[in-house]
């Protein structure tokens, strides 16, 4: 008996198929712009959402809505020229240049163009469902012209659009150039095989390694810990982020070889500020008041202190494209820590639609932290963080780099204290220190001349010290303090050896200062290019300044594996 082989499986069909899958265009779309009245007044208190009506968005998107910036309270100086209100910003995936979506607007229930600002970014999401209609945005993409706002016309009842700017980018298309160690970690070009996907809760501790897909809201519960192994690549879809709460710690350490990456799923080039919500850890270490996180889920924090153990340890981690908005005023940012106890240790946050890092309360023990093309602050410590922080950097991005900055995006924002969490002008309050205070050294903070950033914006009781800081590139002042009386503390922070922007005027008299006139650092690389050209920043302080004012990079110690690509 001949023993003829068997039928051979044959997968080429199944191949093929997949390719076709993978190679299917699309299009990413950055759209400005700005919902008004039928009148043409703008509306601050709205909601903007689009939805597919002929076929043509990528499936897997969600929530493609964003809630319109409130910046005055004034009706009419809102209608001026310039102004914010109103304006939103959404990103979306397209398969066709041609085609036809649903554009629907919402206005807060109770609220309207004449509530105060305060009032309307402390409104839930909820309170958001008066309809204004529906309308129609029309496709019709010349790839040769890819910022025509004319290619996306607006038909209303109701209320009208006005665009301000779009940007078309193409799938496939990215122009990197000698990409870092980090870069092609966070690009997944180090990893074999499909990631491992966690949704919902986790329960009990895990150890991360390889690629890791988030999906929706991943809750980390008490008494668990992650450990995430050098060169992991986490990968967030749109809508997620990553919550640790109370009793739960992340452990996630890398190296210069092996740097650990918490990215956006979206395709390479198709990347943007606020793709996923980032990582919120929640902690036992006390914070000015008891109050809940920001999120779609929010948790309480906060209070007296409690356990004060360890819950937070990073070295050599990329943060980035993270910050989505689910509320007015209420993003996610890269890296949310509340009442923590942390160390971190070579981190960089880049690319966030929010804050890089913001910390409530807690304590930390933070060095060599990096801050690149943000959109809002680099660095924000609130509600009595105390701790010490050591070779800061933070860099903003030409606006033509993508994305929407805040009405305000500072390099540093420290707030004290919180209206709610007691009275008087002492940093005491019974058993809660009040007060902000941290020790600051070494720090660089580069502007990108947006309108309405300062330098460093310290206000509402905060005690720190800041020493040895170049504050540079900013619209506004280089470092401002708001005089506070009644509920607040008034701001008792210092600031010794600082070098700073000549004609930008600083309100906290430094202890030794010095004027510049040209950027202090000795390269800022293909930033102008949006870091797709072939050099990297290099932040070293420039052979004029003396070492008074190193700032946060006496070495290279970012060199190799950071990240520096804008999409």
């Amino acid at each position: 008996m001949i023993n003829c082989p068997g039928k051979k499986k044959d997968d080429t069909a199944l191949f093929l198929g997949l390719a076709a899958l993978l190679n299917q265009p699309e299009y990413t779309v950055v759209m400005t712009g700005t919902l008004k009245t039928s009148g043409g007044l703008p509306i601050k208190d709205g909601k903007v959402t689009i939805a597919d009506s002929s076929g043509i968005l990528s499936s897997g998107q969600s929530a493609l809505s964003d809630f319109t910036t409130c910046q005055t309270n004034s009706y009419v100086a809102a209608a001026g020229a310039g102004a914010l209100d109103g304006e939103f910003v959404i990103s979306f995936r397209l398969t066709s240049l041609t085609g036809n979506l649903t554009m629907s607007a919402v206005e807060a229930v109770g609220a309207d163009n004449t509530t105060a600002c305060s009032t309307v970014t402390n409104l839930a999401s909820t309170a958001f469902t008066n309809s204004l209609g529906d309308g129609t945005l029309g496709v019709n993409i010349d790839l040769s012209n890819r910022t025509n706002v004319n290619a996306f016309p607006i038909t209303a009842a109701g209320y009208s659009i006005t665009l301000k700017s779009v940007n078309v980018f193409v799938k496939g298309e990215y122009p990197i150039v000698s990409p870092t160690v980090g870069e092609n970690v966070c690009d997944g070009r180090r990893l074999l095989g499909g990631p491992a996907i966690k949704t919902g809760s986790i329960s009990g501790s895990e150890t991360w390694s390889g690629g890791i897909l988030l999906q929706g809201t991943v809750f980390v519960e008490s008494g668990a810990t992650i450990t995430v192994t050098p060169g992991t690549a986490i990968f967030g879809q749109r809508g997620s982020s990553l919550f640790f709460k109370q009793g739960s710690k992340l452990v996630s350490n890398g190296t210069a070889a092996d740097p650990i990456c918490w990215s956006s799923a979206a395709s390479l080039g198709s990347r943007f500020p606020g793709d996923w919500g980032g990582i919120v850890v929640i902690g036992t270490s006390g914070a000015s008041r008891a109050s809940n996180t920001e999120g779609t889920t929010p948790q309480g924090y906060g209070g007296a202190i409690g356990s004060d153990v360890e819950n937070l340890n990073m070295s050599y981690n990329i943060v980035e494209f993270a910050g989505n908005e689910v509320a007015p005023g209420d993003e996610l940012n890269n890296l949310s820590i509340y009442a923590s106890k942390s160390v971190l240790s070579h981190v960089q946050v880049h690319r966030g639609l929010d804050d890089g890092v913001e910390a409530w309360g807690g304590s930390g023990t933070w060095s060599n932290l990096l801050a690149t093309g943000g959109l809002d602050d680099d660095y924000d410590l609130d509600e009595a963080f105390t701790g010490t922080m050591t070779n800061l950097i933070g860099h903003k991005y030409p606006s033509s780099c993508g994305g929407s900055f805040s009405t305000d995006p500072h390099g540093f924002e420290m707030d004290g204290t919180d209206a709610t969490s007691g009275s008087g002008s002492s940093c005491s309050s019974g058993s809660l220190n009040r007060c902000t205070n941290p020790t600051i050294t070494n720090v660089t903070l580069l502007g990108a001349g947006i309108a309405g950033g300062q330098g460093m914006r310290l206000r509402e009781g905060f005690a720190g010290t800041i020493n040895r800081a170049i504050v540079f590139g900013f619209a506004d002042a280089a470092a401002v303090s708001t005089t506070t009386s009644g509920t607040y503390p008034a701001v008792s922070g210092t600031i010794s050896n600082l070098a700073y922007e000549n004609g930008k005027t600083t309100a906290i008299t430094p202890t030794g200062s010095t004027t510049i006139t040209v950027t202090p650092i000795t390269s800022d690389g293909s930033t102008s290019n949006c870091g797709f050209g072939d050099s990297k920043p290099d932040y070293r302080t420039i052979s004029s300044l003396s070492g008074t004012y190193v700032g946060g990079a006496s070495t290279e110690w970012y060199r190799d594996w950071a990240v520096f690509r804008a999409r």
